[in-house]
């Protein structure tokens, strides 16, 4: 005989029907949600990597102006032409050398978003035999780096600045010597000097280096840069990144 009633799994058309209109409103906010979620995501991340190449390119900008600023060269130049009629010619050439040697190292780390610490020191005592030529008494740079901070990184040519800053804002002069000290405290890089602002100084300060070098380090590391000044001290202090 064959059974007239309904099987016990079978939803009648309408019934169905009934159950999928119900469902289906809520399928597509469901739907609609997870669009929304991926296109904000999505929106972000294009947001955040565009924001550090713009970043990026500031602080190599602001580091290209400085290397090439017409007072340096000019400078440099000076100093080589006064080696060269002095018949230094040993030390023209190791001034030639360290000088196409700072250039060197820009152009080879211009696109890498952090360095071996151990390079970027070996860049800013290269700058400094340059300004030992130019200030022949005046400054003195102590360097004393632990083994485990020498394993870390650092923001490009970010060392080199920091020295730079304190010879550009402050007096050198063997009456009034400017005392450099590199050293790592816990996980940070610290450069500091004793505080001697020149009383006149035409390059006048818009603390956008400084700005650069913490906005890199916050786009990279999530981390910032702690700058300490004193009435007779002046200290900025670098994270030191372990990679990325």
């Amino acid at each position: 005989c064959c059974n007239t009633g309904n099987d016990a799994g079978f939803v009648e058309p309408v019934a169905l029907a009934q159950m999928l209109l119900a469902v289906l409103p809520v399928c597509a906010t469901v739907y609609a949600v997870l669009l929304l979620v991926i296109y904000v995501v999505n929106t972000r991340t294009k947001f955040l990597h565009e924001r550090d190449k713009r970043h990026k390119a500031l602080y190599q900008y602001d580091t290209l102006k400085r290397q090439i600023n017409p007072h340096f060269l000019f400078n440099s130049l000076n100093i080589l032409e006064y080696l060269v009629e002095e018949g230094e010619s040993a030390r023209a050439t190791a001034f030639i050398r360290k000088l196409a040697g700072m250039y060197r190292y820009m152009l080879t780390n211009d696109e890498k978003r952090i360095v071996p610490l151990d390079e970027e020191l070996d860049f800013a005592r290269k700058y400094i035999d340059l300004l030992r030529e130019r200030f022949a008494e005046g400054f003195s740079v102590e360097i004393d780096i632990s083994d485990r901070a020498r394993k870390c990184f650092v923001i490009p040519c970010s060392v080199q600045l920091l020295v730079e800053n304190a010879i550009k804002h402050n007096i050198v002069s063997p009456d009034s010597p400017l005392r450099i000290v590199i050293a790592d405290e816990g996980d940070m890089l610290c450069v500091g000097n004793n505080l001697q602002p020149r009383l006149s100084n035409r390059d006048t300060s818009t603390g956008m280096g400084l700005k650069n070098i913490g906005q890199q380090y916050e786009d990279i590391a999530g981390r910032d840069i702690a700058v300490i000044r004193t009435k007779t001290s002046f200290k900025v202090k670098l994270p030191l990144l372990q990679s990325l």
